[in-house]
């Protein structure tokens, strides 16, 4: 590290006053005014692991204040504050006159420090602001202290985050999050963080606390989760590195990061489906932020990649690339800014698709896991990118096989792994050499070609005992009743993809009648839309098993677990009789697969010599690595398959 810069070294901006444009007309005229805006702000180079500092000077006010520009050696700055916010529109149309020079930011960072000035920061004069404190256009500039983000955010005094302006009746929320928050509390096991129950029924939320749907306060917890900065990928870091609890200001009001961050977990993890919020597509993503910052505060840094990416996927960047440069400084890859992976040091002359292609290929190659492969939960929008390598913009439309669960590396640093499914036998990716960087060649067995698919089942289809599951149910009564002795288990165990209910209990341990006590109520809810009821009863009605009076099973206990099976469909193998459940992209004549270093079974699609990756599955009878078995048996022939 370089010592301090001297004096001379040193970027002495001097007095500078944020005026608007009126300001300036009047004491200059029109004309000096344009030309100062036109002239703009020229930077002075940065030395060495050394950052630019913005010092607001006593006596300013939100309308006109003093402020100044200094650069510092990172490890001998003053205690400074960095600010955390979003940009807003691009436009930087807000003139910051800087001794006779303009730098232009955006109006929501004019507002943020606006706000800045009447906020209590203590004996803390300087803070770091990404917008004034790094030449924008100088594209070495940037990517060197985007690769010292830790530094600079660890190394602060703490962050302050910018909401926006006020809401009104804000007030009302503070009640609603202290009630969550003591939920969260007692749910939760003191001795390992475990949940101590499974998820709320609609009955049992209601029977909280907690204030009813219709509620003010849920509405304004809406209207303050849909600002923009909860998703946006930038602030994870912003918020997480911080070493003292981020300070939230929204207007005039100042929000407790603690009960934010504890009610959000309590919500995803125990009412998913029954929280107010969940049905709201503008806040809910906000809550799985929030969880995400609940989870990197509790269980400290550094993650591995792979499971920085996978939790951070439904987060924002203007700049695509920044989707993987802003988790680098919380990664366990890189103990330091010069310590850092090529794959992942920022590098702003790479296309988002080279950079999303080589990130892809280097977790699978360093950690010898294709869990990376399992964020391929969406319809590509193109084929710019290679089948295999994950695209950081797309949204996510249906949930991964697997259940995640906390693990430690074998380097001490958390590391999310998956949970039960191990359709590889928890053997390692085998990765071979190819001849073009776009081609990744993976080694494996093939197991099955895919017969006709069901149709894709869909949530609204599902949530109201649509009819998709019945027929899914008469295909796999004809096609595979021979291979399963205990069908009608298969199928609702593969329907929900056998997930976790609670820590330890999953889809399979449950009793038959419940997954009965639903197909009678979609076949109810059949037959009293058809046309010809005869017909409905004579197709379906033989292939229902009666249910017991004296325990009828609940049609909503199974209904309440079906999130695996959005957006995807059940198949069968055409040689094997396999019984699965697949990405809604699969077609007939796609390949049924075991890859090493896989938890779970993958489709896979011919394209003459190489395939295409087409998703994640469940498929009954091959998640515990009975594919291996069978290939340490001689019953397959292990190969490298080349994905496109």
């Amino acid at each position: 590290m370089s010592a301090c810069p001297s004096p001379q070294e040193t970027i002495q901006v001097g007095a500078l006053a944020l005026r608007t444009e009126a300001d300036m007309v009047v004491e200059q005229g029109e004309e000096a005014a344009q030309a100062l805006i036109s002239q703009g702000y020229v930077y002075s180079e940065l030395l060495f692991s050394s950052i630019r500092l913005l010092r607001l000077k006593p006596g300013s006010s939100p309308s006109k204040f003093q402020c100044e520009l200094q650069a510092f050696s990172i490890d001998q700055a003053p205690k400074y504050h960095t600010l955390s916010y979003c940009w807003g529109a691009p436009t930087r149309e807000n003139p910051l006159l800087c001794s006779g020079e303009i730098i232009m930011i955006t109006t929501t960072l004019k507002e943020a420090l606006a706000r800045l000035i009447t906020h209590n920061r203590g004996d803390v004069e300087w803070i770091w602001i990404d917008q004034i404190c790094v030449d924008q256009e100088n594209v070495r500039e940037k990517e060197t202290q985007v690769n010292m983000m830790k530094d600079i955010y660890h190394k602060s005094e703490g962050t302050i985050v910018w909401l926006g302006p006020d809401i009104i009746g804000i007030e009302s929320t503070e009640r609603l999050l202290d009630d969550m928050w003591h939920l969260h509390t007692e749910d939760q096991s003191p001795i390992d963080g475990s949940r101590r129950r499974g998820i709320y029924t609609r009955a049992e939320f209601e029977a909280t606390n907690l204030p009813p749907a219709w509620h003010p306060s849920w509405k304004v917890l809406a209207e303050l989760l849909s600002r923009p900065w909860f998703v946006r990928t930038w602030v994870i870091q912003e918020a997480v590195l911080s070493r003292a609890h981020p300070q939230m200001l929204c207007g005039s009001y100042k929000l407790d990061w603690e009960k934010l961050l504890a009610s959000s977990s309590w919500m995803v993890s125990l009412s998913y489906n029954t929280t107010p919020l969940s049905q709201d597509t503008k806040a809910w993503p906000a809550v799985f932020s929030l969880d995400l910052f609940h989870n990197l505060r509790i269980l400290g840094l550094r993650w591995d990649m792979a499971t920085l990416l996978s939790s951070a996927i439904r987060f924002k960047a203007s700049d695509p690339r920044d989707k993987v440069y802003s988790l680098v400084s919380l990664s366990g890859e890189t103990t330091d800014s010069s310590n850092i992976p090529t794959a992942l040091q920022a590098n702003y002359d790479k296309s988002y698709i080279e950079v999303f292609r080589d990130v892809t290929r280097y977790i699978i190659e360093s950690s010898k896991s294709l869990r990376i492969l399992t964020l391929i939960r969406y319809v590509p929008k193109s084929k710019k990118l290679p089948s295999w390598s994950v695209d950081f913009t797309q949204d996510v439309c249906w949930e991964r096989m697997s259940y995640l669960v906390w693990d430690r590396h074998e380097s001490g640093r958390p590391v999310s792994i998956e949970k039960p499914n191990k359709a590889s036998a928890n053997l390692p990716a085998e990765v071979q050499s190819s001849s073009s960087e776009d081609v990744l060649t993976l080694g494996g067995l093939l197991i099955d070609i895919v017969g006709a698919p069901c149709e894709t089942m869909l949530k609204s289809d599902l949530d109201s005992f649509g009819s998709r599951v019945l027929f899914a149910w008469k295909s796999a009564y004809e096609y595979t009743r021979d291979r399963h002795q205990d069908l009608p288990r298969a199928f609702m165990v593969t329907l929900v993809a056998n997930w976790n209910l609670t820590e330890t209990e999953r889809m399979e341990h449950q009793p038959l009648c419940n997954f009965w006590a639903y197909l009678w109520r979609v076949y109810e809810e059949l037959l009293n839309v058809s046309e010809n009821r005869r017909a409905v009863e004579e197709i379906f009605h033989p292939i229902l098993e009666p249910q017991n009076p004296d325990n009828p099973g609940d049609p909503d206990l199974y209904r309440l677990h079906l999130n695996g099976a959005y957006h995807r469909r059940m198949f069968f193998t055409k040689h094997k009789c396999y019984l699965g459940l697949g990405p809604c992209t699969m077609q007939e004549n796609d390949i049924l697969c075991v890859l090493f270093g896989g938890s779970t079974p993958l489709i896979l699609r011919p394209e003459g010599d190489y395939f295409r990756f087409v998703g994640e599955c469940y498929v009954y009878d091959l998640m515990n690595g009975e594919a291996v078995t069978d290939w340490k048996a001689g019953n397959y022939v292990a190969q490298y398959f080349h994905l496109i």
